[in-house]
């Protein structure tokens, strides 16, 4: 039934964000209409997830009454504007673009339209690694992870006591996207399907780039199918990292911000993603500070341009930026409520002012933005070109595939150095504006962050195909093109580490799952697994300390179970009151500390199970209730 439920709630919410596009893009592109989609989507989930969570009602039959009706409320708004008949006949358009698409890369034979293969397989591998297999990636299973299942668990999105920083006050709009896919089936299996929508919002938003510079649709398809198969983007689609996420919002917004005549729609759409994507990482709020200059001057314009119309501009103005505090503002006011620091957990200084948190900024992230750490540039650029790439457990060296060092990252050069010299100057410059905001973060050496600077590579590529002007020289580019991200996408595929582990095997009792447990060496066993799903019932508590690093092990995969913070802060007395408050059934404490001396102390209550691996955590059962 949970399924059934999931199923028709995600139906449902794709039919409205649709029709909504459809009602508000009328006559736009079907690129655009998509790309407005999926924004509109994402709000809306958000919008149902953050809403009950914020008052405490997060459960799963009123997250499937508030969407149900939230989104029963966009698709009758969009059916009164414009009326079934048009929709209808939007409708048919747009699903039937993948034919005409198919058409003109036939008509133009256009070889670069292979990269649509590693596209499709990067889709169709991470939609198979996330129902087959459990959380596997490194962060995703120490914090990503813990925040979804701590929102189902508690029914509300606030801090919870834990000693895994990172579980309070990062942003956390993909971990709420997955809210939506656990709580109404009651099952993570799907969890790791949040970041899937957003490789298709990168891909749709490079190609609707590239034929804003008069690329073919079959280019440009192509083009944004590239950035799709990219390692840093492909080998991440299966996971909560939350970079795939927040690159995709990013260009999104750059795309509608760079609009010529940035159009009421534009704007709004501009100041959408820009909110999504400050919800989802840090570097929002710092690529949202950085473009504010941008979003002022073109306001003002705007505003001049209007004349009569000034109050109607102010007003759309002013819903936009609503929504831009709504799906961006929620976590940084709660940590600046809860500790001064709206960038909480980290120290650093701001504009001379001194934040507090319990660790460095340093330790996040790196060296600090802007280059500020001696060699971080060449760092960048080496990583680039690194002989071997670093593909698990996940995207580091050689990020963006042999693809943008050798054709992305010249065409990007060239494209800039003579954007002067064109007649479309001012949409040529924006495409090293958004290589340089794009690397302007901490880190960026780590291709994962920094996804805006293939895209404008693509977009550039696609301006370099047309001024070669001969159709030899085109096809040459092209099949380049193709044969690099092909080849790239195939090298990089040594980061599905999971890949090996699916199939036929020698031994029936051995589970896909139990392989991958035994390959990671951050997973529990095998049978720690199989003895966490079997003996804990609904509502068992499983007691932790600060000895456990990943955390996201901790439920099951129905997150039946809950999960709480105990920690010994040297009294004996206290710490047995707090266990007994909570009645767990599992016990985890730090090897050779006070607390297992204590549990060892009391042999007839608690047993030993198994040790956590790469922590010096130890889990106990509780035998007995005279402790």
């Amino acid at each position: 039934m949970g399924w059934v439920l999931w199923a028709l709630e995600t139906s449902w919410a794709v039919a409205a964000a649709w029709a909504l596009s459809a009602a508000l893009l009328r006559e736009r592109s079907t690129l655009e209409r998509w790309m407005a989609a999926l924004l509109f989507g994402t709000a809306s989930v958000l919008t149902s997830v953050q809403a009950l969570g914020l008052v405490g009602q997060l459960g799963r039959l009123q997250l499937a009454l508030v969407g149900c009706a939230l989104h029963g409320g966009m698709l009758g708004w969009s059916v009164r504007r414009v009326g079934l008949a048009e929709l209808r006949s939007r409708l048919v358009s747009d699903v039937t673009a993948p034919v005409r698409l198919w058409r003109d890369i036939l008509a133009r034979q256009e070889l670069a339209a292979w990269a649509l293969l590693p596209a499709a397989c990067a889709l169709i591998v991470s939609g198979s690694i996330a129902w087959h297999f459990p959380n596997w990636a490194w962060d995703v299973v120490w914090y990503h992870t813990p925040k979804t299942s701590y929102a189902v668990q508690t029914g509300r999105i606030t801090w919870v006591d834990t000693s895994v920083w990172y579980v309070n006050g990062y942003p956390e709009l993909t971990e709420l996207l997955s809210v939506w896919h656990v709580l109404l089936p009651h099952h993570s299996r799907l969890e790791d399907l949040a970041q899937l929508p957003f490789g298709l919002l990168g891909a749709l938003t490079v190609a609707a780039f590239c034929r804003r510079a008069s690329a073919s649709p079959a280019l440009s398809a192509s083009l944004g199918a590239m950035w799709l198969a990219l390692p840093a983007v492909a080998l991440q689609l299966h996971t909560t990292h939350a970079d795939v996420v927040a690159g995709a919002l990013f260009i999104t917004a750059f795309y509608f911000l760079t609009e010529r005549d940035w159009s009421p729609t534009a704007r709004t759409l501009t100041l959408l993603a820009l909110g999504l994507y400050a919800g989802t990482k840090v570097t929002g709020l710092f690529h949202l500070a950085l473009v504010s200059p941008l979003l002022l001057v073109r306001g003002a314009l705007v505003l001049r341009a209007a004349k009569g119309a000034r109050g109607r501009v102010l007003g759309q103005t002013g819903l936009a930026l609503l929504l831009l505090l709504w799906m961006g503002a929620p976590t940084y006011v709660e940590n600046s409520v809860r500790t001064g620091n709206p960038f909480w957990p980290a120290r650093m200084k701001v504009l001379g002012h001194e934040l507090e948190g319990p660790i460095g900024a340093e330790e996040i992230a790196g060296p600090p933005a802007f280059f500020g750490a001696p060699g971080a540039f060449e760092r960048m650029v080496r990583s680039w070109t690194a002989p071997e790439g670093m593909y698990w457990p996940d995207v580091r060296e050689r990020a963006f595939g042999w693809l943008f060092p050798y054709l992305l990252l010249p065409a990007l050069l060239w494209v800039s150095a003579t954007a002067v010299f064109s007649r479309e100057r001012l949409s040529r410059l924006a495409l090293p504006l958004l290589a340089g905001l794009s690397v302007l973060v901490p880190a960026a050496w780590w291709g994962r962050f920094t996804l805006g600077l293939p895209a404008a590579g693509l977009v550039a590529f696609a301006v370099l195909h047309r001024q070669v002007g001969t159709r030899y020289l085109q096809v040459l580019l092209s099949a380049l093109a193709a044969f690099l991200c092909v080849a790239s996408y195939a090298k990089a595929s040594v980061g599905y580490q999971v890949l090996p582990t699916m199939g036929r095997r020698a031994d029936p009792s051995l589970r896909d799952e139990d392989r991958v447990r035994m390959r990671m060496g951050w997973l529990w066993t095998p049978e720690a697994a199989r003895l966490r799903e079997r003996e804990l019932r609904p509502g068992d508590v499983v007691a932790y300390d600060s000895a456990t690093s990943f955390l996201g092990e901790y439920w099951t995969w129905d997150l039946r179970n809950r999960v709480e913070y105990v920690n010994h802060e040297g009294n004996d007395g206290v710490y047995l009151d707090r266990l007994r408050a909570l009645s767990p059934r599992w016990v985890s404490v730090r090897k050779h500390s006070p607390a297992e001396r204590l549990l060892l102390s009391r042999a007839r209550a608690f047993e030993r199970l198994f040790d956590c691996p790469l922590s010096s955590a130890v889990m106990y059962r509780v035998t007995g209730t005279d402790w």
